[in-house]
Parts: C-alpha cells; structure tokens; sequence
C-alpha cells in the first residue's frame, strides 16, 4: 500500500513540476511594437535604410554611414556609403546580398579591435575598416564572414566575437571567430562557439570590459531585459534588470545600455501611460546601477513607431538625446546631460525615425574641412515636410547647424 501511495506522490509532484514549467517555455506573442525605421528613396544611394554619424573610433571625421538597397536583376542588395557632412564628398565602400531581416543594421567594432563598421548580409556579417593614405584618399577593405544559418538572425552584436538570435529560436548563439577579446582579466580566453538556451528577443549589447551580455526576452506581460556572464551565468538570478521594455540598445562606447519602458505604476492609466528613459553604464554583477533619467508620453511617431533613442559618451559624461510625441504625433527632441536635467531642445517638429547623436569636430562654415580642435555634439534627425523628407543636424541646444537634404537625396 505504501508502494503505491508513494507512487501516486511521485506522480503528482512530477504532474506539478511540469504545470509550473509550461509558462517558463511557453513561446509568447512578440508585442506589436514597431522600431524607428527608415525608408525612402535617394537619387544618388537608392532606398534609404539608415543614416548614422560614423564612429570616432573609426575616423574621427564629420561623416555620416548611409546603408540602403538597391534591386539588381532581381535581387537586393545592399550599399554601404561614406558622406561627409562638410565637403559632400561621398564614396561606396560596401556592396553585398541583402539580408531578410537585419537590412538597417549598422555597428561599430569595439574600440579595442580593428575599428570596423559591421554590417550583415545574408549569409553572415561584413566587416569594413576605414583608412586614409599620406595623400588624405579614403580606402575602405571588407572582410565576409559567412556563418551558417546567419540568414535567419533576427538582431546581431559584434565585439569580436558574434552575438546574435534567430527568427522563431529559443538560443542565443555566440560566434568565436578566432581573435583576441581585450579583457583586464590576463586569463581571459576567446569565447568558444556556444548557444544558450535563453529565449531571446533581441542581442542588446556585449560588454566585452565587464563579460556581461545583454539581452531582451518575451514574458506573459511583455519584453523584459536580462543580463548573463559570458560563460553563460545568469546576473540577478535570472530576474529581469528591466521589465516591460519597449525599445533597447548598446551606448556608444559600447559598455552598457540605454533604453525605454513602459511605466509601471499603478497609479498612472492606461490612456496616460508613460515610459520611463533609463541607463546602465558597465552593468556588470558588481555594479547594479541603472538610472532612471526622464519619463516621456508613450505615444508613436507619424510612421507609426516607437521613440527614437540614442548616445554619447566619454569617460563618465555622456549626452542621451531621444524622441516624444504628443497623441496628434508632434514629435519633440529631447536631451539628457550627464548631472543636468532632462530639457526639450526642438518642439512641435514634424519628426519621426531614429535620431543619431555624435562628438564632432565644429561644422564651421569658414572651416569646412573641420579641422579646428573645438568638438561640439551634433544630432541627425529627421523630419517629413510636406509630404517630404528632410535629414538635418543639430546642435545641444536645437540650433540647426546643417540640412542634408539635397546632399544625400541628389
């Protein structure tokens, strides 16, 4: 009789166990967000994808990236460009199959490798490296690195090694491909390939200074934010550092995170709802701090997305600059300085897309060249006039310095 009383407990506690797993590996509806896009067409570049200021550590040069596709004989492919912002100057440096997914991706290599712009397509990642000779001609070399499968990755970090998740996929991968990773740590070895099964949304960012690794995961309440070592162990015991995320990204020097997410107090309703601009610089297990800088109206852009988000930084400071809208869609710019307050710096603008936020050499007008040693942030924006698209820069204060416009559309 024991036998089976025994049996019918063991049968109930495994019964149990198995109920309370099946939310853990329930594969949860993707909320209906849509991320800050681009897409209009260019004279001179084709079907813009993305425009961003071109990293520091690339060339320090006042120079935007332009990514955009174009259809040869059926097929899309996609065109990496150099512009710079002073001279008009413009020059191809990429061209490669465009990949289903991951056709705006534009990153930069850690400061602590080859200073590479990264880009995907469709059967891995392109790796451009910008030089310039004694004679000032700007050359650009690519380096392909096919990964199997890579076609279906539906978000991408690249620090050396390859971080990335796929469409419909429970794992996170982790491509080696053979290089140095700067660590202070003078026992640090390359990561191995690994997956972990983690059921990712989206790759954040690779810390590469502190091994943490930063990720989003669909829950029963939404997009939730988590971090792991690069060996694979969970930070905070597998509890979300943020929870209900609406839109996610690494800083720009690469070694945290900033973002935005919904607002979860009570108190506030459901047709007021806000959301709530935070930060994390070098998130690692023995720091856990992630500040919380502005909140702003959860409302979407005239395209239909998300607020817009971006940064810079240098030592301690940094400068977020990130979009709001009212329920009419007026769209204002909005800029958070390291130990300053959040302000509005451009309101009732018609803007929408993603901004893009850089320490640039002074876009003077008698010095078009910029070569004097003055460096000033200057935000890349863009706003629809008339049924028209207009690409402009701006100063922290909202000043208009440039208007791109005719430079990349012509």
């Amino acid at each position: 009789m024991r036998k089976y009383i025994m049996l019918i407990f063991t049968l109930v506690v495994l019964l149990a166990t198995v109920i309370t797993q099946i939310p853990d590996n329930k594969t949860h509806p993707k909320p209906n967000f849509r991320e800050p896009f681009l897409e209009f067409n260019s004279s001179k570049f084709g079907q813009i994808k993305n425009i961003v200021w071109l990293d520091n550590y690339v060339l320090s040069e006042n120079a935007v990236v332009v990514l955009a596709t174009n259809l040869k004989e059926n097929i899309s492919y996609s065109s990496l460009s150099y512009l710079d912002v002073a001279t008009g100057e413009s020059q191809l440096l990429a061209e490669y199959p465009t990949h289903q997914y991951l056709e705006d991706v534009i990153l930069f290599d850690s400061p602590f490798s080859k200073h590479s712009i990264i880009t995907a397509f469709n059967d891995g990642v392109v790796k451009t490296t910008l030089t310039r000779d004694n004679d000032q001609n700007l050359h650009a070399e690519q380096e392909l690195l096919t990964i199997e499968g890579f076609e279906e990755a539906n978000s991408m970090e690249f620090k050396g090694n390859l971080y990335y998740s796929k469409e419909n996929d429970k794992l996170l991968y982790v491509k080696n491909f053979d290089r140095p990773v700067f660590s202070f740590n003078e026992t640090d070895t390359p990561v191995s390939d690994m997956t972990y099964l983690l059921k990712p949304s989206q790759i954040i960012n690779a810390n590469t200074l502190d091994s943490t690794l930063t990720y989003t995961s669909f829950t029963p309440n939404g997009i939730d934010l988590y971090s792991i070592d690069f060996d694979g162990t969970p930070l905070t015991n597998n509890k979300p550092l943020v929870k209900e995320v609406i839109k996610a990204q690494t800083i720009e020097d690469r070694f945290g995170f900033i973002g935005m997410n919904l607002n979860t107090d009570p108190s506030s309703s459901s047709s007021n709802q806000t959301l709530n601009i935070f930060m994390a610089r070098r998130y690692s297990s023995n720091n856990h701090e992630i500040l919380e800088l502005d909140a702003i109206p959860f409302n979407n852009d005239p395209q239909g997305a998300v607020p817009a988000l971006d940064s810079t930084t240098y030592n301690e400071d940094y400068t977020l600059v990130y979009t709001s809208y009212d329920e009419s869609h007026r769209g204002k710019l909005n800029i958070c300085n390291y130990k300053q307050k959040p302000k509005v710096i451009l309101e009732d603008e018609n803007l929408f897309g993603p901004v893009s936020i850089a320490r640039k050499r002074t876009l003077d007008p008698t010095d078009p060249l910029g070569n004097g040693d003055s460096t000033n942030k200057y935000i890349l924006y863009f706003t629809l006039e008339n049924g028209k698209v207009r690409i402009k820069v701006c100063d922290e204060q909202g000043e208009l310095v440039k208007d791109l416009t005719t430079m990349i559309m012509s």
